[in-house]
């Protein structure tokens, strides 16, 4: 049985997230059914710094599968547990939306660096009881890239010298796409598989300038 763990960061408290809604109907807030979870709450530190902790967390907790969901998430099955113990068996690191394809440029997004015909997986957007799904490729394919929203990580097969970059000026972005690009060049095995969410938000619709020095930061680092 597979030692799954669960981390997000929240800017505020645990029980204003829609991810701990989600989960408190499906699992309760403690462990069960094979699961931990654990709330980084009234969160200012980076994605970065947050991810390269829990990541500490579950080598030292002895944990198999570790989740980073964003706190804005409902987690749209029962079956968390099974999928992602397969998706686990089948990549290192998974997705739910991603890319087989990259050319890095302006603007450094997964969906615009990428072409159509290489974009993998299906995430719905709305709320729990009013959502419309995104179809973007097929699943259960191979990546270059996934987004942030949610990625799984089987810990024992990735190496530990493959952190998240804490060096980007960007709190909130980037964090995913040079994470993927760190595991493709470390030869880590990347996927997208499929896990009903819910996304409850619209996404990235107003960068500001933190965003904009993150894709500078990203563009010299992966641009050749």
């Amino acid at each position: 049985m597979n030692n799954i763990k669960i981390y997000t960061a929240t800017k505020g408290e645990k029980e204003n997230c829609v991810l701990y809604k989600s989960l408190n109907s499906y699992y309760y807030d403690e462990e069960v059914n094979g699961f931990k979870i654990h709330y980084e709450e009234n969160n200012t530190k980076s994605l970065q710094k947050c991810y390269n902790s829990f990541l500490e967390d579950g080598r030292r907790n002895n944990i198999d599968i570790a989740l980073f969901i964003h706190d804005d998430v409902h987690i749209n099955t029962r079956d968390l547990y099974n999928l992602a113990s397969n998706s686990a068996e089948k990549f290192t690191v998974f997705g739910l939306a991603g890319a087989s394809t990259c050319k890095i440029g302006k603007p450094a997004l997964w969906h615009l660096m990428s072409d159509k015909q290489s974009q993998l997986g299906c995430v719905a957007h709305g709320t729990n009881d009013n959502y419309t799904y995104t179809s973007f490729g097929p699943v259960n394919k191979r990546a270059l890239l996934i987004d942030g929203v949610f990625m799984g990580i089987n810990i024992k097969n990735l190496p530990t010298n493959i952190k998240f970059d804490e060096s980007y000026p960007s709190r909130w972005h980037y964090y995913d796409l040079d994470f993927s690009l760190e595991c493709n060049r470390n030869k880590v095995k990347i996927g997208v598989v499929d896990i009903p969410i819910i996304h409850c938000s619209p996404g990235l619709t107003n960068p500001d300038s933190e965003f904009y020095k993150g894709q500078e930061y990203f563009i010299k680092k992966w641009k050749t």
